[in-house]
């Protein structure tokens, strides 16, 4: 019979030691990144427009709204979330910054930008429907929609005299 060395012992001890212990410590996951909250969400997307320079963002949740005057909606969502952006500080003057408003013009013309913001926000908002974008003060706007799949998508816009009602969902009114 031949005797162990201390080599195949020493392998052995570790190779029992860690069946023994194997039990004690939960095995640790790679992690994903945690799922913000709605209100964290909408901080984080009002964050990101401000960065890009415009002052002037605000944002409101109109709960129960997003089946008034429309139908057809998909899912049992029923909140529309705006985001207004401006070029005014009302607080100071009364006069748009030019430099502001063509930033604003570029966020509002990029609708993969504003897709990727609204679908962030549906994502982590289990109610919200609807997410507009508008210019403050202005009547233009960019309607988001879900889509049965979670998805969303850009209005079609009609002329308010062919507007049928109520509006089909994802059909906006447009001037």
């Amino acid at each position: 019979m031949k005797l162990p060395n201390s080599q195949n012992l020493l392998i052995a001890s570790l190779l029992g030691l860690s069946t023994l212990f194997a039990g004690s410590y939960p095995l640790v996951k790679a992690q994903s990144e945690p799922k913000l909250g709605c209100q964290a969400t909408v901080n984080k997307v009002l964050e990101e427009i401000r960065s890009k320079g415009v002052r002037r963002v605000k944002f409101s949740i109109y709960k129960g709204t997003a089946n008034s005057y429309r139908t057809g909606n998909p899912t049992n969502r029923t909140d529309v979330l705006n985001i207004a952006l401006s070029s005014v500080d009302w607080s100071v003057t009364t006069r748009s910054d030019p430099k502001i408003e063509s930033i604003i013009i570029n966020i509002m013309e990029s609708k993969i930008l504003m897709k990727s913001w609204t679908d962030k926000i549906v994502a982590n908002c289990g109610n919200t429907a609807i997410v507009s974008f508008g210019v403050y003060p202005s009547d233009w706007g960019e309607d988001y929609y879900i889509q049965s799949d979670g998805t969303t998508k850009l209005n079609k816009c009609v002329k308010p005299e062919n507007a049928p009602s109520p509006l089909p969902w994802g059909v906006s009114v447009c001037l």
